[in-house]
């Protein structure tokens, strides 16, 4: 069981709570844990409580993909990333931040965990650990 492993099975056993354990608070902490330094979610957990929360701070930072960066992974085309990369999924409502599987992208959502075929989505954004 490799980190990304692990990861999901957090996601699917804990719940998605915001300002806490949301979708992009899980990713910092998946980014922490992969590289070991700094976890850009602590400075956002518990800043806010709602969806309106996370989004004002989504836009101070130029979005999804502006907080991504402040973590310093290597930017990478959508199409080339792997197992463990960060990736943005476009839901067609909002942008999301997730995880390549390897065939698949899992996403921390209200819903649940969700994983799906990446042929199957539309990614806008990619990063890797190797650089």
């Amino acid at each position: 069981m490799d980190l990304v492993d692990r990861t999901l099975q957090l996601w699917r056993s804990t719940g998605f709570v915001w300002g806490t354990s949301d979708c992009l608070l899980s990713i910092g902490d998946y980014i922490a844990a992969r590289d070991g330094l700094w976890n850009v979610a602590d400075g956002f957990r518990g800043t806010y409580d709602s969806e309106a929360g996370a989004l004002a701070h989504i836009e101070r930072y130029g979005g999804v993909a502006g907080i991504i960066d402040l973590c310093g992974l290597q930017p990478l085309s959508p199409a080339d990333a792997r197992r463990g990369d960060v990736v943005i999924l476009d839901t067609g409502e909002a942008s999301v931040g997730a995880l390549c599987t390897g065939p698949g992208i899992a996403a921390r959502l209200e819903r649940g965990a969700v994983e799906v075929n990446r042929r199957l989505v539309r990614l806008t954004h990619a990063w890797t650990f190797d650089g």
